[in-house]
């Protein structure tokens, strides 16, 4: 993978991870950009994954999102001065919570609870939860039921799609 891919990878998930903070505070697009001196559409692109943005004001968004700042980087996934050969060890483990993010949002707007996700799929609802902060990945055999449940497309299921 080369730079501009893993660029481009760190950029999506933090896209995933500003949308989920916003929407989990009841936030607008608007509210935050006008708070950054942006335009909407700017904002916008950090959502997905088009435009990086930067540390003050990714600072900016985590305050008025309620949010830490570190709910935006996964510190046991630090990259070495190495270049991206260093990074390569922690994408799959990135891919894991970019599904268990969109999975947590499909089940939230569906309604469910783990407790409902685990007994449609005959597993524990530790299950559940550790599929949803990526602690563990969605077996292959579970994603096609999994997205049925949920409404979802069962691609979004799969880590590296």
């Amino acid at each position: 993978m080369d730079h501009t891919e893993s660029s481009a990878v760190r950029q999506k998930i933090m896209g995933v991870l500003l949308r989920h903070a916003r929407q989990t505070a009841g936030r607008s697009q608007t509210e935050l950009a006008s708070s950054l001196h942006i335009p909407t559409s700017r904002y916008a692109q950090y959502e997905h994954g088009q435009r990086e943005i930067t540390l003050p004001e990714l600072e900016v968004v985590a305050e008025l999102c309620d949010v830490p700042l570190g709910f935006f980087f996964d510190h046991s996934a630090a990259v070495e001065d190495d270049g991206v050969a260093a990074l390569t060890p922690a994408i799959p483990r990135l891919q894991r919570k970019l599904v268990g993010l969109q999975l947590r949002q499909a089940r939230q707007c569906a309604g469910k609870s783990h407790k409902e996700i685990a007994e449609a799929l005959g597993i524990p609802p530790r299950h559940v939860s550790e599929y949803e902060s990526g602690e563990r990945d969605v077996p292959p055999e579970q994603r096609s039921a999994l997205a049925a449940h949920l409404n979802m497309v069962p691609g979004l299921l799969d880590p590296g799609d």
